[in-house]
């Protein structure tokens, strides 16, 4: 399939089910989905390198039950750890070349 067009799918689902039939050869995702996708989902897979950082940083939500009790908890707890530190710490540690991903030049 080298050389052919890229594809787009509605979901991540999807992509995985075409590769498993063998439709396309990889997958482009984010650099935790692609931990999730290899470690879980694809027997066998591998990610073969991350894009370069745009310098903009990543942002991830976490999305909770509208008016969640535990809203205000997790909010806290994420503002503490950013605080800290370790927040950094463990992007550094998950989300970055540190994790074993290239980057891709």
């Amino acid at each position: 399939m080298f050389g052919s067009e890229p594809q787009a799918f509605n979901d991540n689902a999807a992509a995985v089910a075409a590769l498993k039939n063998g439709q396309i050869d990889g997958i482009v995702v984010d650099l935790p989905t692609a931990f999730y996708l290899s470690g879980v989902e694809v027997e066998g897979g591998i990610i073969v390198g991350q894009l370069p950082s745009t310098g903009d940083g990543d942002n991830f939500g976490l999305l909770l039950a509208k008016d969640s009790p535990i809203t205000s908890c997790v909010s806290q707890a994420v503002d503490a750890i950013r605080a800290s530190g370790e927040l950094d710490e463990i992007t550094a540690k998950w989300l970055s070349t540190e994790a074993g991903a290239p980057v891709l030049k």
